[in-house]
């Protein structure tokens, strides 16, 4: 396959061997890209205005995506299967379905449903767009099989039904009525589960205005389709947990033969046997715990649970200046002898001090005499610092106060002779310096490799740990185990977890009330997330990712002192976020984190939901010189943007990456964009990209915001397409909203790949985009769209060049079109949709847009004037182009007020100097001068004519109307007009010259 689109690319992916080679795989192959170019940023629901405006976004590319997939997966258990031609009439029919939207958003009716002959025409002009041919070659032979479909998806309003009234055309059905009616059920069941919103939306047993559980339910039984509809969901979204429980839950309902036909942010529907039952809330609870620190291996997927990365010492555990430390939920996760076999690994990963080894500076603090310092010498090593941290860990954590565990430790390595019991309680500071002592003197005399990857050190490490757990457990030293995080966890999914029809436990008022009265306790912690959801312990460095609470004692009179804490579901996800962001305990806010939070637009169908968790799984990091060039190279056509290397090699497990999983179904996928020793703006110029352009080109919303939590736990919870939270202030002076709706995309996106092009091609260096200064670009480029020749200009100075390419002259006359929303170049639809971009600019209020096009409709238009009387070669200075503009806007500046005052005589004076100038030129400069087929006279009144025609315009236009007669503001606009005029004049020379050769512009 020839992938040609992002999309594609992913979905590909997702069909197995067969399905490559199945009509819905060649369906992916020649259809998806034209359905991406049209259907993308047209609304099936949600939009600007009419009735739909008050629902969630959902694109019709999304739509008829996703219906269609959930129609193809479905047809798979009918008894009778369709045979090709039908399952090619299933695509293409609902593929059309929603033509009169398609057609509403190009500003035109469509027809009426008894209007069949017109319909088959309005279907056959989109059908041509959408390549039907190279899907499908004998298509126009089933022509009204296919508008058949499209028309009575639902049956309902706007139906057709009856089929004779299809006959009464030129085009005869060819399929039977028995046939159609299966193929019409399947697309009904489609388009009905797309407009779901929840999945708790499917339940019969709520009555509501349009119950669609019973709906589905009923097509299911028409179908002969023996199952029935159950789901679960939960009713908050806290990021990498919440993703894990679903995931985790689909795994589970594997075992319970429910299949899963329908994904959501919050949960998933499946199809299941009609005899299911409602499974048990201990077995959920237990086997989404295991799976959540055991991970997932079975022949399709390989996750490694949380387990892995804290026997590793990834997460769990911090080193502080009195040695390691062990993080609560550590000690809740693992049984007191797994904890201590496990630490030698954690020890070794943490313990990395070879440049500063802690145990000679312990040795210069004990009094021991010269010789047994010299012998000691030896023994200072890492791996000193490595038993002496292990050993003072395990004491303090397990054996406090036990002389039993300092005598086994002696006698196991051999050193009781060497070192008293009481020696090894020798402390200075809170640290156990006398364990140094101990571990230099094992070190000193043991003969194995001392290299600091040594695997046979870290093999005796592991068997003396190992020994030391079942000496104690054996002498029952160890405290008992339990673990109130998987109690509170258990709690979570009772509170949270709703499956199939189960009722929420009535108790749950009373437990969440009690929990919060007891938050309110004076001087107890409160969860700082949650606000006192769940009972809290105090925040401990080794478990929150944000920077500690800064104590203060200016707390109000009468008031209680808050401390603030951390509940034990969200410490949870603290850990779940160390090890899957690579999110460093206490100082993760130093790298300025930006979320980017990516809900599916109502729902996933199976094979979406897993091509957009490949693509967050194996999600680039995007080189934004690199998108702007592209872009700019394909013709500034947003839809380039597809061809770009998005996706990279899937990472390993445990290696680093900003995603939070591998291989996972995405439910609320999360990227992170981190910056180090940057500012604020930095931080955010990818993800205000990427956040306009996932939704255009995967049919996703996304909300981006530096919140560790999720703000929304589904998309039905926020209409928009996209929301940005807090962004940087480059945002603000584009005058873009922090909401955006589907039909604002495109021109928003836009006009932030027009500053992100001009900014780097003006002011950033080869290894630094200068970033920091974006807001001041914008600013520019806001204030008048004539700063983006300038700064353009700067850049050519920087760079050493005197002008443009005239591939730089086009690129950049057209941003500053695009800028102004007069896209004078633009695609061959723009008549059609004129009226939608006005009423898109209209709804956005860009500031900018009419006087800058005024301002470029003048400068274009003083420049096409003086042309008439003057050229000069594009290879000339700046100088030389600009000769006439120059000359006026200097007399105008100059002369007397009351010249000014006086408008006929200024434009007489200007145009004397001008006529003055031009005869110190070369007469080939001077286009009417040269046409010698007209006598002298008659060539000079035409010049003086036509110079005359430019001052009077440079009076009118420039000065009077557009400056207001403000000389002051006119001088400060000097340099951007002569930029904007320079272009002007190389643009027109270039169309002047490609007309010439008889080519399109």
């Amino acid at each position: 396959m020839n992938e040609s689109t992002l999309l594609q690319r992913l979905l590909y992916t997702t069909l197995e061997a067969k399905e490559k080679e199945s009509v819905l795989g060649k369906y992916i192959q020649t259809i998806l890209p034209g359905l991406e170019r049209e259907f993308a940023l047209v609304t099936a629901m949600g939009g600007l205005k009419g009735s739909f405006a008050k629902l969630a976004d959902q694109s019709l590319l999304v739509h008829v995506l996703n219906g269609l997939i959930i129609a193809w997966n479905l047809h798979k258990k009918l008894d009778e299967e369709l045979s090709e031609i039908e399952e090619k009439l299933l695509c293409l029919g609902f593929t059309l379905h929603d033509y009169d939207k398609y057609f509403f958003s190009q500003g035109q009716e469509s027809p009426s449903a008894h209007q069949t002959s017109e319909i088959i025409q309005r279907c056959h002009e989109l059908a041509i767009k959408l390549n039907f041919k190279d899907f499908w070659d004998e298509w126009e032979i089933y022509q009204a099989d296919i508008c058949y479909l499209a028309q009575n998806t639902q049956g309902k309003r706007g139906s057709n039904l009856p089929p004779p009234n299809w006959e009464k055309t030129e085009h005869k059905l060819q399929l039977s009525s028995y046939e159609l009616g299966k193929i019409c059920d399947l697309l009904a069941f489609a388009d009905i589960a797309v407009h779901i919103q929840n999945p708790g939306d499917i339940r019969i047993d709520i009555p509501t205005t349009r119950n669609r559980g019973k709906t589905l339910t009923k097509y299911l039984d028409d179908l002969g389709i023996n199952a029935q509809l159950v789901y679960h969901r939960l009713r908050d979204s806290r990021g990498v947990l919440t993703n894990y429980i679903h995931n985790a839950f689909v795994k589970f309902a594997e075992k319970l033969n429910w299949e899963p036909i329908l994904f959501f942010a919050n949960g998933v529907v499946y199809l299941a046997p009609k005899e299911t039952l409602t499974p048990q809330l201990s077995d959920i609870q237990q086997e989404v715990w295991n799976t959540i620190f055991q991970g997932i291996n079975d022949k399709n997927q390989r996750v490694n649970g949380l387990e892995s990365y804290f026997i590793n010492g990834e997460v769990g555990f911090i080193r502080g200046g009195k040695g390691v430390k062990i993080a609560p939920l550590t000690r809740e996760i693992f049984t007191p002898a797994q904890l201590i076999c496990q630490l030698p690994d954690v020890v070794k990963e943490n313990v990395k001090n070879l440049k500063s080894i802690a145990t000679s500076k312990r040795l210069d603090k004990i009094t021991l005499a010269r010789e047994e310092r010299e012998r000691l010498e030896s023994g200072v090593d890492i791996w000193a610092d490595r038993l002496a941290e292990f050993i003072i860990l395990v004491q303090k954590e397990f054996f406090s106060g036990n002389d039993e565990f300092i005598t086994w430790i002696l006698n196991t390595l051999k050193i009781n002779s060497n070192i008293s019991l009481e020696q090894t309680k020798f402390q200075i500071g809170g640290v156990n310096y006398g364990w140094y002592q101990a571990a230099a003197n094992f070190v000193a005399q043991t003969n194995l490799d001392r290299h600091p990857d040594s695997e046979k050190f870290l093999e005796f490490f592991k068997f003396f740990a190992i020994d030391l757990s079942k000496w104690a457990e054996k002498n029952n030293l160890l405290p008992s185990y339990k673990s109130p995080t998987y109690e509170a966890f258990c709690e979570y999914l009772n509170q949270y977890l709703e499956v199939f029809t189960s009722e929420q436990n009535s108790a749950n008022f009373v437990n969440e009330l009690e929990g919060y009265v007891n938050s309110k306790v004076k001087n107890q912690p409160i969860c700082s997330i949650s606000s006192g959801e769940f009972a809290a312990e105090d925040q401990l460095e080794s478990v929150v990712i944000f920077k500690p609470q800064q104590y203060s004692n200016k707390n109000p009179l009468g008031g209680r002192r808050i401390k603030r804490g951390i509940s034990k579901v969200w410490a949870l996800e603290m850990i779940l976020r160390q090890a899957y962001l690579r999110a460093t305990p206490g100082k993760f806010e130093e790298r300025q984190p930006v979320f980017l939070y990516i809900y599916p637009a109502y729902l996933y169908s199976p094979q979406v939901a897993r091509a957009v968790g490949n693509f967050v799984d194996k999600l680039d990091k995007l080189e934004l010189r690199e998108v702007c060039n592209q872009w700019s190279d394909a013709n500034l056509e947003i839809w380039e943007l597809q061809n770009l290397p998005w996706t990279g090699k899937a990472s390993k497990a445990g290696e680093y990456k900003d995603t939070y999983y591998v291989k996972f179904l995405p439910f609320v996928a999360i990227y992170t964009f981190t910056t180090v020793e940057k500012t604020f703006t930095d931080a955010w110029v990818k993800p205000a990209f990427m956040a306009l352009a996932l939704p255009m080109l995967l049919g996703v919303k996304v909300v981006a915001t530096t919140n560790l939590e999720p703000l929304y736990a589904s998309d039905s919870e926020f209409l928009e397409s996209v929301r940005l939270d807090n962004p940087a202030g480059f945002w603000n002076l584009l005058g873009l909203s922090l909401n955006l709706r589907l039909p604002e995309l495109k021109t928003a996106l836009k006009r932030l790949l027009i500053v992100y092009k001009v900014h780097l091609d003006a002011k950033s260096l080869p290894r630094d985009e200068r970033w920091r200064s974006l807001s001041s670009s914008v600013r520019e480029i806001t204030t008048n769209v004539l700063n983006i020749f300038s700064l353009v200009k700067e850049g050519l100075r920087r760079n050493k060049r005197d002008s443009p390419t005239d591939k730089q002259v086009q690129q950049y006359w057209k941003l500053a079109r695009i800028w102004v929303g007069d896209n004078e170049d633009n695609s061959k639809n723009q008549n059609a949709k004129s009226s939608l971009s006005k009423e898109i600019c209209n709804e956005q209020k860009f500031k900018t847009k009419n006087e800058g096009k005024e301002l470029m409709d003048s400068i274009t238009l003083l420049v096409q004037q003086y042309r008439v009387f003057y050229q000069t070669s594009l290879s000339d200075s700046s100088y030389s182009i600009l000769l006439p503009v120059s000359k006026v806007l200097e007399v105008i500046l100059k002369v007397p007020q009351e010249v000014v005052e006086a408008k006929e005589v200024l434009i007489f004076q200007c145009a004397g100097q001008l006529r003055d100038a031009l005869e110190r030129q070369d007469v080939y400069k001077r286009p009417l001068m040269m046409n010698k087929k007209l006598d002298y006279p008659t060539r000079q009144a035409q010049e003086l004519e036509a110079i005359h025609t430019f001052v009077k315009t440079c009076v009118d236009e420039l000065f009077h109307k557009l400056y207001d007669r403000d000389r002051a503001l006119l001088q400060e606009n000097v340099n951007r007009i002569k930029s904007g005029a320079e272009f002007a004049y190389r643009i027109l020379t270039l169309k002047e010259k490609t007309e010439t050769k008889g080519t399109k512009p």
